[in-house]
């Protein structure tokens, strides 16, 4: 749970430094349309509010994993987790229900570090990326 505008881009980002610049980017955008008395302070509705931009403008970075990191397979197990909310845990059993051919996918996804094994399931490793797929 994000409690602070800066927790919530720390979580958000997992601490990835193109992330927390590309988030922090948008944010300032965001935080130089309003009023100079609230300007100065980053919520974290201000941090919630630059998200679609920030997937908008990283475009590129996040298309890239999609399309050069990733198969039709893991796209689709990326999608499945992704869709399932923010933090939630997917049980290998309900992957390899939904996926036949996951095994070697979900390694694939482990070593590029875009999921996590968290007992036994899988979520996204880092939030913003999993924003990406929803």
């Amino acid at each position: 749970m994000r409690n602070s505008g800066v927790e919530g881009v720390l979580q958000l980002t997992r601490c990835h430094p193109f992330l927390i610049q590309l988030l922090c980017a948008e944010i300032i955008v965001l935080k130089n349309e309003q009023d100079p008395s609230i300007r100065r302070f980053a919520t974290l509705a201000d941090v919630e509010a630059a998200i679609p931009e920030a997937l908008q403008s990283g475009g590129f970075f996040f298309a890239d994993i999609q399309n050069n990191q990733v198969d039709a397979t893991g796209q689709a197990i990326l999608r499945f987790i992704a869709a399932q909310g923010e933090g939630v845990i997917v049980s290998r059993q309900t992957l390899l229900q939904q996926f036949s051919d996951a095994n070697i996918t979900l390694n694939l996804l482990l070593q590029r570090e875009l999921i996590e094994e968290i007992e036994d399931g899988y979520r996204f490793q880092v939030e913003l990326i999993r924003c990406w797929f929803v």
